[in-house]
């Protein structure tokens, strides 16, 4: 494991790299470590040959965890990081769940199962980045749908990436059960439907998104700054790639640096105007009907 987590960060999380530079050195060391911990389970579901070997993995990161057993170099920085911020360990058993649908042929069925997988791999990190960044616990809620927003991002801009990989996580409510495969060939047939599936998924992302950014009311001054940041870039995706019509078989839509700096301008200048996270706001309930029983479990 790489001793040194903000590398990883810089490597593989520009957007929250940069976003990073805007937290205190002790803050920002704890949250390119939680992103490293991330990171690595990512990489061992997506990476490996055999989905068998991944799974094996991927269950003994679990038991780890769930013993609290520090005999994995994986784990043992994790359980350290749950310690010093109070993070509840089970948490990171979630996120290797949800990490661990990706072991099969991906095609979720429905909008429900399409929020549970987002919370599974994004909300609970949310869930997870909270406590380092001092957020009240009443935050917590906005955190888990900042998470969902920005991994919703993720999958309208890696349509086609993960359709080549035999994941559609577009719901077959939207796309009529198109397979991956032809979702991959992009042909003229279907294309329309795969667009505005993707301008639905980017729509509901907005939702979640704007909970997110009312809730950083929740974060500390300085923090709240570094997580605006980062949703004003993440959520620039979706908007570029609507802008472009949705055209996802041109491949990755990115935010390019000088685009990043005036984002990261915008969005401190609206929170210095109370544009957003302005006041205490009441969580949306609505937000979370499909989350009942995973956060209860919780």
């Amino acid at each position: 494991m790489n001793n040194d987590p903000t590398e990883l960060l810089k490597k593989h999380g520009k957007t929250f790299n940069f976003a990073r530079l805007f937290l205190g050195s002790k803050t920002g060391l704890a949250a390119a470590r939680l992103y490293q911990f991330c990171r690595i389970v990512d990489d061992i579901a997506d990476e490996s040959p055999d989905p068998e070997i991944a799974k094996i993995k991927l269950d003994e990161l679990k038991e780890s965890i769930a013993q609290n057993i520090a005999d994995h170099p994986v784990v043992e920085d994790f359980l350290r990081l749950c310690e010093e911020y109070q993070i509840e360990r089970k948490h990171g058993i979630t996120l290797i769940d949800g990490v661990s649908q990706d072991l099969n042929l991906v095609a979720l069925p429905s909008p429900e199962a399409l929020i549970q997988y987002a919370y599974r791999v994004a909300g609970v990190v949310g869930l997870m980045m909270a406590p380092i960044l001092g957020a009240k616990k009443v935050g917590y809620a906005f955190a888990i749908d900042l998470g969902i927003g920005m991994q919703l991002t993720n999958i309208a801009r890696d349509v086609l990436e993960d359709a080549k990989m035999g994941r559609r996580y577009l719901p077959s409510e939207w796309v009529d059960t198109l397979s991956p495969s032809q979702i991959k060939l992009a042909n003229i047939d279907h294309t329309e439907q795969v667009k505005d599936a993707i301008k639905s998924l980017l729509k509901l992302a907005e939702e979640y998104y704007q909970s997110g950014l009312a809730g950083l009311y929740y974060l500390p001054r300085r923090n709240r700054q570094a997580i605006a940041v980062a949703a004003y870039v993440y959520r620039d995706i979706g908007r570029k790639l609507l802008k472009n019509n949705c055209h996802y078989w041109l491949g990755r839509t990115v935010v390019s640096k000088p685009k990043k700096i005036l984002l990261a301008g915008q969005a401190l200048w609206d929170l210095n105007v109370a544009a957003i996270a302005h006041s205490e706001s009441d969580h949306q309930k609505k937000l979370h009907t499909y989350l009942q029983c995973e956060i209860s479990n919780k």
